[in-house]
């Protein structure tokens, strides 16, 4: 597969980025990211669930690698602390951008590639990988306020349409022809409206002398991750399929919950938001590698 598969996703993002510095307002953008995180993607992960011919029965040990990417990336982005000279909540709020996956490249890049099938594939780490990262962020972060946890991960969008198409699905109940079709186009506007607004938040400021350890954490999110991941794929015997979606998930760029969650909990958030920008332009180069991968 060429990695020239992936450009199409890029220009897209560089013209979201475009857009925002050229054209429309930043509350254009908020409105958008809102109709495409609350309404669009949705519907897309509940129609490429309910659509695939995955066994979810079976997807136990594959959905587990998320678990194991998410868990050894946090680890070896946490040992760097000394290096850091950061406050306890500064340095959780950076180390997010070591572990969190940006959800709206995901399901594009998934899409692109292997259809409705690669979709459910990413949705399935995804239901794994969302309530993790947000277990590990608000419980890093917080100040004994871990009663919230459930309650953010259970009102996140994502992981509800998620959960309604596994249990759609498990339970073979029938979705009429229409609601399909009509599921169908919103998730065929999803992809490019998310990836718009992804080039949308790009901002590149923010650093301010912390130079090492963001190198350290955009290291392990771009390349040590995938690495990990091919490794984990090797050794549950994980399908060439199953393999290539783990690995292109691990490869992700950081998630912009990440500012949110900073700016939200008292982190740096305008570091988060230049370690998430750089490693989506970082992504724009290190993904094409992952198709040289020996992924077999």
């Amino acid at each position: 597969m060429s990695p020239l598969i992936l450009f199409p996703d890029f220009a897209v993002i560089a013209l979201g980025f475009a857009l925002r510095r050229f054209w429309l307002p930043a509350s254009a953008w908020a409105t958008i990211e809102k109709l495409v995180y609350f309404v669009l993607f949705p519907c897309l992960l509940f129609y490429s669930i309910v659509h695939s011919e995955i066994d979810l029965g079976k997807a136990g040990v594959f959905g587990a690698g998320s678990a194991f990417v998410v868990l050894a990336a946090t680890l070896l982005g946490a040992v760097a602390k000394p290096l850091s000279h950061m406050n306890r909540v500064d340095f959780a709020s950076g180390l997010q951008t070591a572990y969190r996956f940006n959800s709206y490249i995901a399901l594009a890049l998934a899409s692109r590639i292997d259809g409705a099938q690669g979709v459910a594939h990413i949705a399935i780490l995804m239901a794994i990988a969302v309530p993790l990262c947000n277990v590990i962020a608000v419980g890093s972060m917080s100040k004994g306020k871990y009663h919230q946890i459930p309650l953010e991960i259970l009102k996140n969008p994502l992981v509800i349409s998620t959960l309604l198409g596994i249990g759609a699905k498990l339970l073979h109940l029938p979705v009429p022809a229409p609601v399909m079709e009509t599921l169908s186009r919103l998730g065929q506007a999803a992809v490019a409206l998310g990836l718009m607004a992804v080039g949308a938040g790009l901002l590149f400021s923010g650093l301010r002398g912390h130079w090492l350890i963001s190198v350290w954490w955009l290291t392990l999110k771009l390349l040590v991750s995938p690495i990990l991941a091919l490794g984990y794929a090797y050794w549950a015997h994980l399908t060439i399929e199953e393999t290539r979606m783990l690995v292109i998930f691990a490869a992700l760029p950081s998630a912009s919950s990440a500012y949110i969650l900073a700016a939200r909990m008292g982190g740096n958030a305008p570091l988060v938001a230049c370690l998430i920008s750089l490693s989506t332009v970082g992504a724009a180069f290190s993904l094409p590698l992952v198709f040289l991968l020996p992924i077999h």
